[in-house]
Order: structure tokens, then C-alpha cells, then sequence
């Protein structure tokens, strides 16, 4: 085994050192997802749907990509 230094990132944790205390924070796990899927700038909003609405498989259009939105979930 070799001495790599201190810690920074690993295993999707960021290390951050200030003085003899160390921070630890998942937040770039968090936000990379919304960066590629452009949810970065989302405003949010109480409820995304209207309460009640029914939803159905056979309803709407195809997502035309479902391989980026599989990537996507299986990040999360």
C-alpha cells in the first residue's frame, strides 16, 4: 500500500479539510445527475403534478431516448 496523501474524494464522497476538523459531503454525487440530465437551473415547485391526475402506460408520447433516461435513474 502506498501513502496517497489526504483524503479528497472517494467513493463519492468529498473530503474538505479546515484545519484539524474535516467536512464530509455527498454534495457532487448529488448534483452530477442534475447536471446531465440540465436540471441544474429547475426552479422547484410544490407538487409537479395536479393531485388526483390518473396516469396511464398508454397515454403520451415515447421518451425518445430511454437509454439516457435509464442512465439517469440508475444514477440516482
Amino acid at each position: 500500500m502506498k501513502d496517497l496523501g489526504p483524503l479528497h474524494y472517494f467513493l463519492g464522497v468529498e473530503v474538505k479539510y479546515f484545519g484539524n476538523c474535516m467536512h464530509v459531503s455527498q454534495s457532487k454525487y448529488a448534483l452530477d445527475p442534475l447536471t446531465r440530465i440540465k436540471f441544474i437551473e429547475a426552479k422547484p415547485i410544490s407538487t409537479p403534478v395536479s393531485c388526483g391526475q390518473k396516469l396511464s402506460a398508454y397515454d403520451g408520447e415515447a421518451y425518445e431516448n430511454p437509454a439516457h433516461y435509464c442512465s439517469v435513474v440508475g444514477a440516482l
